[in-house]
């Protein structure tokens, strides 16, 4: 089954029940299937056909879903890309997805305009206010540069240009989503239509949702975790999804007190944000929320232990890379949840742990996570010898360190990239944030290691203290060193106001190593 044909069927069967929530802007499903017929035989009237790449540059917005919806109904490729990315990153991503044409934000008029010289397989730009109003016609002014409401009202409704193409497969890629890049250029992973679908059919046996539910999106649309968590779950359950432009604690609390959010998905930066930033019982009433899900990178227990104390409320961790769909493991909501785990593998999905030379290791031991399963991608966008490497063996190789105990449950350690290595002994920087914020004044913390001559790598903290609160660097490594062992402990703590993090809220490690090499003179050190 193709995605289009899924919303067909979710239309069919809840076309008057609100898709989706924008503010005061509301759509059924109905009318969503309506905008995204439309939009599809507008983009084939343009020249788009089935395998074309196209982008998609908007903040979480309706016009987004109408964009997304109507590319993959086409038989293209969605290429979601970051709004506020700067003309250098969108430049290099444009080129490198080969786009023939973009959905994009009207702020971003300018710099397209700059790069289209350089993009000679761009012909069409259809830019969005995203405003409910269309405007009056659909030119801009310059070529093949259009108003997207304006292009959107005047094409005719009803035609379906793209069935008398031959039929796409369901194993076609339905969407090229670039991975974050905090080690290097971001790749483009390609994701089949058949294995997203596939990966929230098997995530919804493990937690109770139905068309009922009512779900928070203010992660990133153009993320792995939003697509399928806010995405490909409400088409699959018929269930409304309420979108938020930007995470504000405050805001995004009030939201699901109106809105009577029962499942709020989320990253752990989201979380600590709104314990830190919102004073217990300055909240509004919350009763609605059943569910917080959490992933897209590791929760600190303590975080999750006071979210749960505090607002009552179900957490279920999860994660999965980019490149498996992304839900590969999840703690089940009937069931044991085990803090700390990210849960046993979803039905038919494979777990492995392997050594540096892809042999199996023993329940507990830490090593290399392997997925197999449907939801793996196809490969990676114009890269063979990337695409061999992470699939060698037919499995995908993620990086992630991990183990697993003798119930089946995966327990992350960190990023292979990330590991430290300090007199030959390996540090997890994971175990070190996990110590630091249990420190009461420890809000954030982000562990790296910097090239030493003598131990081979030394532990540098980045730690932002709570409000009010002030912990010197030498208390926090007195504080480490009653938790670990000496050699896991900071040999130098860095105090920030903040930490940069990428718009999947995860921490830009690569940007703080360099960082930590330039600052170490004067630190606390013992």
């Amino acid at each position: 089954m193709l995605i289009g044909e899924r919303l067909r069927q979710t239309a069919a069967r809840f076309g008057a029940r609100e898709a989706a929530a924008q503010g005061a802007q509301r759509m059924s499903w109905g009318q969503l299937d309506a905008l995204a017929d439309r939009c599809a035989g507008g983009l084939a009237a343009l020249g788009v056909r089935p395998g074309d790449r196209v982008a998609i540059q908007l903040p979480n917005s309706i016009a987004y879903l109408v964009a997304w919806y109507s590319i993959l109904r086409l038989g293209a490729t969605a290429v979601p890309l970051n709004p506020r990315y700067q003309p250098d990153e969108l430049g290099y991503l444009l080129a490198d997805s080969g786009v023939v044409a973009s959905i994009a934000y009207a702020p971003l008029g300018p710099a397209l305009a700059g790069l289209r010289p350089g993009l000679p397989l761009l012909r069409h730009v259809l830019l969005s206010d995203l405003s409910p109003a269309p405007a009056s016609g659909a030119a801009v002014g310059g070529d093949g540069v259009l108003w997207f409401e304006g292009w959107l009202a005047g094409q005719e409704p009803g035609g379906r240009p793209w069935e008398a193409q031959a039929p796409v497969p369901a194993e076609a890629p339905a969407t090229c989503l670039y991975t974050s890049g905090t080690s290097g250029r971001p790749k483009g992973a390609l994701l089949s239509h058949a294995g997203l679908l596939w990966n929230i059919d098997q995530l919804l046996q493990v937690f109770t949702a139905d068309e009922h539910d009512r779900f928070l999106c203010v992660l990133p649309l153009f993320h792995s975790y939003a697509q399928m968590a806010c995405v490909v779950s409400t088409l699959t359950l018929g269930a409304s999804l309420v979108m938020m432009p930007q995470f504000r604690p405050e805001a995004v609390l009030e939201t699901i007190a109106r809105e009577r959010i029962t499942i709020f998905p989320g990253v752990p930066a989201f979380y600590g944000a709104i314990l830190a930033g919102v004073r217990p019982g300055t909240e509004p009433e919350l009763g609605s929320l059943r569910l917080a899900v959490t992933g897209g990178a590791a929760m600190p227990l303590a975080v999750l232990e006071a979210l749960e104390r505090r607002y009552h409320v179900a957490v279920l961790e999860g994660n999965g890379p980019t490149e498996a769909g992304p839900v590969a493991y999840v703690n089940p909501e009937r069931g044991p949840r085990k803090p700390g785990s990210v849960g046993p593998p979803v039905p038919g999905v494979r777990v492995r742990i392997v050594d540096g030379e892809d042999r199996d290791l023993p329940v507990g031991k830490v090593g290399e996570v392997l997925i197999q399963g449907p939801n793996v991608m196809l490969g990676y966008l114009n890269r063979p010898q990337e695409t061999a490497e992470a699939l060698r063996g037919g499995w995908l190789h993620t990086g992630d360190l991990g183990r697993v105990d003798a119930d089946g449950y995966v327990f992350l350690v960190d990023r292979k990239i990330d590991l430290i290595i300090v007199g030959g002994l390996n540090v997890y920087p994971r175990e070190v944030e996990d110590a630091l914020l249990r420190h009461p004044g420890v809000a954030e913390a982000a562990v790296v290691g910097v090239p030493e001559t003598t131990r081979g790598e030394r532990v540098v903290a980045f730690v932002v203290a709570r409000e009010g609160q002030g912990p010197t660097p030498h208390d926090l490594i007195r504080h480490c060193r009653q938790l670990l062992a000496p050699y896991k402990c900071p040999r130098q703590v860095l105090l920030r106001e903040g930490l940069d993090k990428n718009a999947a809220g995860k921490v830009q490690k690569l940007a703080l190593r360099v960082l930590a090499e330039q600052e170490l003179a004067g630190i606390v050190e013992e």
